[in-house]
């Protein structure tokens, strides 16, 4: 299965600074899906398929390229943004001084939006 860090690129090169996926900053990610994607992350979890693809876009977007793969630490659960923990702030890539500030960008200032979280125990370059 396939994850694009498109906007994680683009914050590092927006900041100036080396990309986290690659550094080993970044060890988590919250995705805003639907049931029906959350729920085929779950079944491979569930199946053992813990190894996924890690992309700058999605594949078929022209210039996107294989930035590595994962390995899941556990599985894919929901969580309101309020909820999430301060320490998270550093592992969604270290952009983003307070927790508010993440859910500016990401829930769009809601912080009872539920998103997906995705944490990984290891990245692997490509």
């Amino acid at each position: 299965m396939i994850l694009s860090f498109s906007l994680t690129i683009a914050l590092a090169r927006q900041y100036g600074v080396s990309d986290p996926l690659r550094t080993g900053v970044k060890t988590v990610s919250r995705r805003d899906w639907t049931d029906k994607q959350a729920q085929r992350w779950i079944n491979a979890y569930r199946r053992g398929d813990i190894v996924h693809n890690a992309w700058s876009a999605l594949p078929f977007v022209q210039g996107a390229y294989h930035l590595g793969d994962f390995t899941l630490s556990i599985e894919p659960y929901p969580e309101r943004l309020a909820d999430m923990p301060e320490t998270d702030l550093q592992r969604e890539g270290g952009f983003w001084r307070t927790k508010q500030d993440f859910i500016d960008r990401i829930g769009k200032g809601n912080p009872d939006k539920i998103v997906w979280v995705i944490r990984w125990s290891s990245f692997i370059l490509a």
